[in-house]
């Protein structure tokens, strides 16, 4: 069931506030820790979604297409789902990334993908023509 859906324009500026916001909406169903991957995740996740799912099928860029967001609580934990408008991505993307002790955190790029594969516990990633999908699923592990 949807918790919350958003569309966000695809610009970096728009990136920390629909983060605060979903992190609000998801903050009881999550423990601290659980809550900090969620925030990471999503951040990296938004953040190549603008700079990498800009580009329109055609070529083009096409900042005129927002970027879907929606929050949803399953039965397997509280999912995220993003679409972006941009060029379909490769369906190996997420595949044979860098372990979490080989990610330079430093560095201004090329973590993100990494980053967003270790901070979830389930990664489903459809590139398809006109628009990539990408959902992040989180269990709970609230702490009593």
């Amino acid at each position: 069931m949807p918790l919350l859906s958003l569309e966000m324009r695809p610009e970096l500026s728009e990136v920390d506030m629909v983060v605060t916001s979903l992190k609000e909406a998801a903050g009881k169903a999550l423990s601290e820790m659980k809550l900090a991957t969620f925030e990471i995740a999503l951040s990296e996740a938004l953040t190549n979604a603008v700079r990498h799912g800009l580009a329109s099928s055609e070529g083009s860029v096409a900042p005129d297409q927002p970027i879907k967001v929606t929050l949803s609580d399953s039965p397997r934990g509280l999912l995220i789902e993003i679409i972006d408008a941009g060029t379909q991505g490769p369906e190996d993307l997420y595949e044979d990334l860098a372990s979490p002790e080989a990610i330079d955190l430093m560095a201004e790029s090329g973590r993100g993908l990494s980053l967003i594969r270790h901070c979830v516990d389930d990664l489903t990633f459809e590139p398809a023509p006109g628009h990539n999908r990408l959902e992040l699923l989180f269990h709970p592990d609230l702490e009593t």
